[in-house]
C-alpha cells in the first residue's frame, strides 16, 4: 500500500505521501474498504472519480481552501509516535499509520490490515483523506465507525 501511495505522490510531484495518497491507494486496491467508505455504487463512483481528479496532475495544491497550506496537519506530532514509521509521510499520514498499528495490537493482530488504515485515515478531521471523503459525499466519522466494526 505504501509503495502504491508513494508512486502516486511522485507522479503528482509531491515531496511526501499524504493521507490522500494513502486513501487512494487503499480504496483502489481493496474492494471491501471501498464498500465501507462508499456503501452505494453511486457514492463509490463519485469517491473514486474525486480521487482520480486529484491524481491526474493537481497534486497536493488541489482545492486548497483559503489560508490552508500545502502541508497536511495532524493533531499528533511525529515525536509523540513511539513506533518506527516509514520515511516520507506527512504528519497526518504518519499518525494514521501509527494509530492503525496500535489498533491492530488492540485486536491482538500481528499487523494492521486495510480496514485499520481506513478507520484511522477517516478519523482525523484535519487530514486530507477525511476532507476528500467529505468532499465526495461520505461522512468520515461514519466511514471510520464502519471500518472499526468490520
Amino acid at each position: 500500500m505504501l509503495a502504491r501511495a508513494r508512486r502516486r505522490a511522485v507522479r503528482a510531484g509531491d515531496g511526501e505521501i499524504d493521507s490522500g495518497h494513502l486513501l487512494h491507494a487503499l480504496l483502489e486496491s481493496d474492494e471491501h474498504a471501498l464498500g465501507l467508505a462508499a456503501p452505494s455504487p453511486t457514492q463509490a463512483t463519485r469517491l473514486m472519480g474525486y480521487l482520480a481528479q486529484r491524481s491526474i496532475g493537481f497534486g497536493r495544491h488541489w482545492q486548497q481552501g483559503e489560508g490552508e497550506s500545502a502541508d497536511e496537519g495532524s493533531g499528533i506530532s511525529r515525536q509523540r509516535l513511539a513506533l518506527p514509521l516509514p520515511p516520507g509521510l506527512s504528519d497526518a499520514a504518519a499518525a494514521a499509520v501509527g494509530r492503525c498499528r496500535v489498533a491492530a495490537l488492540l485486536r491482538d493482530a500481528a499487523e494492521a490490515d486495510p480496514l485499520d488504515l481506513l478507520a484511522e485515515l477517516a478519523s482525523d478531521p484535519a487530514s486530507r483523506a477525511a476532507k476528500m471523503l467529505k468532499g465526495a459525499g461520505a461522512d468520515p466519522a461514519a466511514v471510520a465507525e464502519r471500518a472499526r466494526r468490520r
